[in-house]
């Protein structure tokens, strides 16, 4: 059981975000000022510390700071609590190695989520940086030394010797450099064994649209401006990074579940359940005013699929694979997720990623491979012009038909953020007049089939959650 150390000079809030993490099943200690909190950390190990920044006498900031020059608890994983958004405290609090910031009041999903997140950092993760500038290596070192472990070369041929002998977890990588420039430094990454998926992020003051395509058509997960912004820098790197562990995690528990359940013929159904259902979790505590969304899509694409003459195995399948086809939408901030406004258009390419994001999380799941279908497509539309790769008709893999056609359907009949669930005649028009253009035909057939025999609007999502 994870030990936590919760800080807060507020008894009120203390009581209610104890009680919180209390029934996650963690052990909690507590603290009503940042001297209490320093006792207790050199009187036993904890896991992590949740700390409020706003405090009487230490702030969390300057608990923080003391704790940091404190042999023997000095690397204690932090998270913050607060209701302050002086962009002074979260740069130091950033600049001191915070993990996470949540604000007051705790709310459990989030106190779920980024609490899960900072207990699955075991070390600190580490970056090689490849710069030929003496001066951007202190630059680096000074943004993510506390956080991470850091080491700086200057040319592409020492970063590849690097590699040669030991893998970090990211890539830094200059574009512009003499010998050899970025852009063929990752080229001769990308051919070292085990290195094709090392997420590399290019470091430029290029910020065109044209470098932006070529850097990430040559494999870049990311790109970071120079000059370098501590706060979009940092978030940055960590939803890289945790899209990264989660990804291990996920490829480690396929692993180690398979291995310990060969004899068994239920090894692959009990694994993908608690796979699955543990991620349609974590989804759904993203947005709780749609929890139950992905469970509703897998049922209703299980449905298409039975109508449409699969198999029991086919359907089983479509069924798992739907439950996570909004998978992505982990590595997608709430902030966007649940803005009840219009979004802008970089929030919608932002919203639009998620499909990649889900495939980068589940293609590596190899005892499945078919799950990131879903991930992946179940925005293209029947007449080419979904997302992200433009297919249309037929190239659209059928499981990822199917899933368009349900998770529509539950968008429509559920209530959201913005509006209500719409009437089940509206629900029915759309689907009709959208036959042929975003549905293919034959399932959006079959779902109005379903609509027709469902007299009493069972279906509505509103209702079942």
């Amino acid at each position: 059981m994870a030990k936590i150390l919760l800080v807060d000079d507020n008894e009120i809030n203390l009581m209610m975000t104890e009680m919180v993490l209390s029934e996650m099943h963690y052990e909690v200690t507590t603290a009503l000022s940042g001297e209490e909190a320093i006792e207790l950390l050199q009187n036993g190990p904890y896991d992590l510390m949740l700390l409020d920044i706003v405090m009487d006498g230490l702030s969390g900031i300057e608990t923080l700071a003391r704790i940091r020059e404190m042999p023997g608890i000095s690397g204690i994983r932090t998270i913050f609590l607060t209701s302050s958004s002086h962009m002074a405290d979260m740069t130091e609090a950033i600049r001191l190695g915070a993990l996470d910031f949540i604000r007051k009041p705790a709310l459990p999903e989030n106190l779920y989520s980024a609490v899960r997140q900072a207990l699955l950092v075991r070390e600190k993760d580490r970056i090689l940086a490849v710069d030929d500038d003496e001066m951007n290596h202190i630059a680096i070192e000074e943004l993510f030394g506390i956080r991470y472990d850091v080491h700086c070369v200057s040319s592409g041929a020492e970063a590849l010797a690097e590699l040669a002998r030991e893998r970090p977890d990211l890539v830094l990588l200059d574009l512009h450099m003499p010998d050899m420039n970025g852009l063929e430094v990752l080229k001769r990454i990308r051919d070292i064994e085990s290195c094709e998926n090392l997420p590399v992020v290019f470091l430029t003051a290029d910020n065109d649209a044209n470098t932006e395509a070529e850097l990430f058509t040559a494999g870049a997960m990311d790109f970071i401006a120079k000059p370098l912004v501590l706060q979009v820098a940092m978030q940055r790197i960590r939803r890289i990074l945790e899209l990264k562990h989660l990804q291990d995690s996920l490829h480690d528990e396929v692993n180690r579940k398979t291995v310990a359940l060969q004899e068994s013929n239920q090894k692959l159904n009990n694994l993908s359940d608690q796979i699955i259902r543990a991620l349609a979790g974590a989804i759904d505590a993203k947005d709780s005013y749609t929890n139950g969304h992905s469970a509703r899509v897998a049922e209703y694409s299980r449905e298409l699929a039975r109508r449409l003459g699969k198999s029991a195995a086919a359907v089983a399948e479509i069924y798992n694979i739907a439950f996570l086809h909004d998978v992505g939408k982990i590595g997608i901030p709430s902030t966007i997720i649940n803005k009840p406004g219009k979004l802008t258009d970089e929030e919608f390419a932002i919203i639009k990623s998620h499909t990649m994001k889900g495939y980068e999380i589940l293609k590596t799941i190899s005892e499945m491979p078919e799950l990131s279908i879903g991930a992946r497509w179940h925005h293209e539309r029947y007449d080419g012009t979904g997302y992200p790769d433009g297919k249309e008709g037929k190239n659209i893999p059928e499981i990822a038909r199917i899933i368009c056609v349900a998770d529509c359907y539950d968008a429509m009949s559920s209530d959201r953020l913005y509006r209500k669930a719409l009437p089940q005649h509206i629900v029915r028009d759309e689907i009709e007049k959208n036959k042929g253009t975003q549905f293919d035909p034959r399932i959006a057939e079959v779902m109005l089939q379903m609509i027709d025999e469902d007299k009493e609007y069972k279906m509505n999502g509103s209702k079942t959650k």
